[in-house]
C-alpha cells in the first residue's frame, strides 16, 4: 500500500515559503509512526507550501492531509479532485477535530485527536479497503516509546528540524486550541528518548514545537542538563510562557537551557492593552513581572521574540504603535499577527456574532481582519494596513542590527547567528510593504 501525506500551503500553493526553512514536523513524524507500525507501507511526503503539487501525478492508494485551519480551503479543493478520480482521502489535524462534520464532507475518513491511538487501525482498514468514517484518537495517555521522525523522504532540504518533549497546557487562553485538543494535563516524553532523537538527527538546528518549552521548571532543567551533556554542536528555539521564568529555580533552568543549545524563545506577550489581555485570558501565563522575565531570558544569552496579537475588539488604534514601542524598549524581536478567532476556541465563540460573512478558512492566517470593530476608525482594511506597517517597521536594518548587538556575549556566536537567520527572512518578506500606519497622527 502507498500512502501520500501532505502538509497543505498556508498561502498561494506553489510559491516559495518566505518564512524560516523548517521541515514540517507532522510529516516526518507521521512517516516514522507509519513505519513503526507497518514497515511494508510505502510512504511519500509533500510539503505543498514549498513544492509544486499536481493531483494528476499522484500515485498512491491513500492521500492524507494534515490540516490546520488556514490550510483547509486548499485541502478541500485538492481532495475534491482526488476523490472524483477514485483516490481515498483522509484528513486529520486540529481543524479536523474542531470542524469534524464539515471536514467529513470533504474526506472519506477523518482522524480526530492524537493519531497514535488509531493510526494502526486506520492503516489496517486502509489496506483492506474498509475505511471507517471517523477514527477518534482522543488523548494519548503515555508518551513513552513514540516513533522518531523519518528523515530523507522530503524532497526539500531544510535548515531546521524539529522535536517535541511533551503535550498539553494548563493555561486556558481564549485564543488557543492547545488545551482544548491536547488537554490541560501536562504529559512528558522520557528524557533519554528525546536526547537520543536530537543527538542522532541529521539536523543541526531545531524548532522545539512544544506549546511551552518550560512548562515545568524541574522537568525542563533535567532535560536541559541531559541535552547539554549528551548533545554537542546543535541549537534550537521554541515557545514559552513568561510566568515560568518567574518561578523558583528558573535561573538554573535558563542557565542550562542556554548550555543545552537554546538560542531563541518566542514568548507570549500578546498585548500591551490590559483589557485585551483579560479578554484573551492571558494574564495568568504572563506573571506579575513580565518585563523583568524577558530581561532575565536575554541576560542568559537567549534571544527573545514577543508574540503579539493586534486588532482585537478590545484593542484601540494606539496598540499597533505600542507593540513596536515595547519591542524597542526591550530590544527584542516581535511576531505581530492580527487576532484570529480559530474554530474550537473560546474566542471563536465570543466573536461569532461579529464575524464578517464570506471569509474562507485560508483567511484565518493572522494577516486578515475577520470581524467588525465598534471603533469606526478600526475598519478591517485599516487594521490590516496597520499590522503590515508594524511588520515592516519591526524588521528594518537598524533595528535588526541593534537587537543582534544587544545580545549578551555569553550567547556568541550561535545566538547571534540564529537571530540573524530569524530576522532576515522577516525583513525579506515585509520589505515590499508600502502601507503607512493609518492610525498615526489620528486622535
Amino acid at each position: 500500500m502507498k500512502i501520500l501525506i501532505i502538509s497543505p500551503p498556508f498561502g498561494e500553493q506553489g510559491q516559495e515559503s518566505k518564512g524560516l526553512s523548517i521541515a514540517p514536523p507532522v510529516l516526518e513524524y507521521l512517516a516514522g509512526l507509519t513505519y513503526q507500525i507497518n514497515p511494508d507501507v510505502e510512504v511519500d511526503l509533500i510539503d505543498a507550501n514549498i513544492e509544486k503539487f499536481n493531483v494528476d501525478t499522484v500515485d498512491a492508494d491513500i492521500v492524507a492531509f494534515t490540516v490546520l485551519t488556514p490550510q483547509a480551503t486548499w485541502a478541500y479543493r485538492e481532495a475534491k479532485v482526488l476523490r472524483e478520480r477514485g483516490t481515498k482521502v483522509v484528513m486529520g489535524g486540529i481543524h479536523a477535530s474542531a470542524m469534524s462534520e464539515e471536514v467529513l464532507q470533504h474526506a472519506d475518513a477523518i482522524i480526530t485527536g492524537e493519531a497514535e491511538n488509531v493510526w494502526a487501525e486506520f492503516l489496517s482498514d486502509a489496506e483492506k479497503g474498509k475505511l471507517k468514517r471517523v477514527y477518534a484518537g482522543g488523548i494519548l495517555a503515555n508518551l513513552e516509546g513514540l516513533p522518531r521522525p523519518r528523515h530523507g523522504i522530503l524532497r526539500t532540504k531544510y535548515r531546521f528540524g524539529s522535536f517535541f518533549t511533551g503535550r498539553g497546557c494548563p493555561h486556558t487562553c481564549s485564543f488557543c486550541s492547545v488545551h482544548e485538543f491536547y488537554g490541560r494535563k501536562l504529559r512528558f516524553r522520557p528524557v533519554d528518548e528525546i536526547v537520543r532523537e536530537v543527538a542522532e538527527s541529521p539536523y543541526r538546528m531545531f524548532w522545539n514545537i512544544d506549546d511551552n518549552i518550560w512548562a515545568k521548571v524541574d522537568r525542563a532543567t533535567e532535560l536541559y542538563k541531559a541535552l547539554a551533556s549528551e548533545v554537542k554542536g546543535k541549537t534550537w528555539f521554541g515557545s514559552g510562557d513568561l510566568v515560568m521564568v518567574q518561578q523558583p529555580g528558573s535561573e538554573e533552568m535558563l542557565k542550562w537551557a542556554r548550555r543545552a543549545g537554546m538560542t531563541t524563545a518566542l514568548v507570549g506577550w500578546e498585548s500591551e492593552n490590559p483589557d485585551t489581555l483579560e479578554e484573551l485570558s492571558a494574564t495568568t501565563k504572563q506573571g506579575r513581572e513580565r518585563r523583568d522575565a524577558v530581561k532575565r531570558i536575554r541576560d542568559h544569552g537567549i534571544d527573545v521574540m514577543l508574540f503579539l496579537m493586534l486588532g482585537s475588539r478590545k484593542d484601540n488604534k494606539d496598540d499597533f504603535k505600542r507593540a513596536l514601542d515595547i519591542c524597542d524598549e526591550l530590544n527584542v524581536m516581535g511576531h505581530p499577527v492580527l487576532t484570529t478567532p480559530f474554530p474550537g476556541t473560546g474566542l471563536y465563540d465570543m466573536y461569532k456574532d461579529y464575524m464578517i460573512p464570506g471569509a474562507e478558512w485560508d483567511s484565518f492566517n493572522g494577516n486578515r481582519a475577520l470581524y467588525t470593530h465598534d471603533d469606526p476608525d478600526m475598519t478591517p482594511e485599516a487594521r490590516e494596513q496597520a499590522v503590515d506597517w508594524l511588520r515592516a517597521e519591526m524588521f528594518t536594518w537598524p533595528r535588526i542590527i541593534k537587537r543582534i548587538r544587544a545580545i549578551p556575549r555569553i550567547g556568541f556566536p550561535s545566538v547571534h547567528i540564529t537571530s540573524f537567520w530569524i530576522q532576515y527572512p522577516q525583513r525579506r518578506a515585509f520589505r515590499e510593504v508600502k502601507h503607512q500606519n493609518p492610525f498615526l497622527g489620528t486622535k
